[in-house]
């Protein structure tokens, strides 16, 4: 697009000039400077496009050279000053009927005259009108723009008033539900708890379900906050989840865990942390679904090139049917706290199928990739690359 204005610019020159060669022989020396001085002045149209005019109009006057005063009057009408427009929209009328030299306009006969005058309205008004046009397309044009992005800023607000309507149902959905029930959990098991009994399992069972829901409806309390407030920077606030509390987490996870935590250099962003915590959170989630009693294995390390961080969790094959687990974080209940006949059973976790998804996205809004596949043996693995 650049090379085709100096190219139409040339264009004209040679145009305006290819004018002058009908009436060569008939050129005086005043008349080729009048000339020349148009054609000269022709480039500075977009810039100066009154100086052009009152440049060009010598040159009309003489007869000879028609093109460059209309295509300057042409570029004065395109411009915002309707009171220019039409003061150089006269001149160039009387201009264009006057004669040279004026005093032939005393032997010109009627007929002539009105000629004169047509060709002048002509000349005139043709070039200001395209003029005109030029500039009222811009303008709508604008103006359409000005309208497209207005739609769009108001689209924009109202998807925005939306999502935070929507937020707000969610935080309200998830106060009067999930603590509702996390609470009656956590009073029940603070009870059980304090109440007196020899049972040592009981107490330390009654104390971890306890632990968990007070941490659960802390946790939840700062999600509603973040629903409620719509800010990122809440969001950050709200993060409780580092890689510090990584070893409180395999702790008390009833599994069989081995972790290594090696933690980089320079301390990885909030978000890279709360990732890592919520991988190995899920994935010892879904070995007590899916695997219990198998053997789990957490490594977070950085990378060679100190760039990423990986997280891998992996965990062994379940036992088979009739074999005990080989390890329970919890002492096994005494024979007189189980009523005979009855048998200590797990109960099928809920699952919804989304943990692993969640996860993938987590990485994947970091910048990172998650794989997760079944190993040979018959575990599983989940592995994740999080750039830091």
């Amino acid at each position: 697009m650049r090379w085709r204005r100096p190219a139409a610019e040339v264009l004209l020159v040679v145009v305006a000039a290819a004018e002058l060669l009908t009436v060569e022989e008939d050129f005086t020396a005043r008349t080729l400077a009048v000339c020349a001085a148009a054609v000269l002045f022709l480039p500075l149209r977009r810039r100066l496009p009154t100086v052009t005019l009152c440049a060009t109009l010598p040159a009309m006057l003489t007869g000879f050279l028609w093109l460059p005063p209309m295509v300057a009057m042409f570029e004065v009408a395109s411009g915002r000053s309707r009171h220019r427009t039409a003061v150089s929209c006269a001149l160039l009328f009387a201009v264009t009927a006057c004669p040279w030299p004026v005093g032939d306009l005393l032997t010109m006969t009627r007929q002539e005259v009105l000629t004169s005058v047509e060709a002048g309205i002509l000349m005139s008004t043709g070039p200001t009108a395209l003029g005109l046009l030029t500039r009222t397309r811009v303008e709508l044009r604008a103006r359409l723009a000005d309208l497209t992005a207005t739609r769009e800023r108001e689209q924009r607000l109202e998807a925005e008033r939306a999502v935070i309507r929507e937020r707000a149902r969610l935080a309200r959905e998830m106060h009067d539900t999930v603590a509702h029930h996390v609470g009656i959990i956590a009073v029940q098991s603070g009870a059980l708890r304090a109440a007196e009994t020899a049972d040592a399992w009981k107490r330390d069972t009654a104390e971890s379900i306890r632990r968990h829901s007070v941490q659960a409806l802390e946790e939840l309390r700062d999600m509603v906050g973040v629903l409620r407030a719509s800010d990122a920077g809440a969001a950050r606030a709200a993060v409780r989840t580092g890689l510090d509390g990584l070893r409180d987490l395999t702790d008390g996870s009833l599994l069989d865990v081995t972790a290594e935590v090696t933690a980089p250099g320079a301390a990885p962003p909030a978000e890279v942390e709360c990732t890592v915590f919520r991988i190995v959170q899920e994935s010892l989630n879904n070995v007590r679904k899916h695997a219990p009693g198998a053997r789990v294995s957490v490594r977070v390390a950085p990378a060679p090139d100190g760039r990423a961080l990986t997280v891998e969790v992996r965990n062994t094959p379940p036992p088979g049917p009739g074999r005990p687990p080989e390890h329970v974080c919890l002492p096994e209940p005494r024979p007189e706290s189980v009523p005979e006949g009855e048998a200590v059973s797990e109960g099928a976790l809920p699952g919804g199928g989304y943990g692993l998804v969640g996860l993938r996205e987590r990485a994947e809004l970091l910048g990172g990739s998650l794989a997760a596949k079944r190993c040979p043996d018959g575990g599983f693995v989940v592995r994740a690359v999080l750039p830091l």
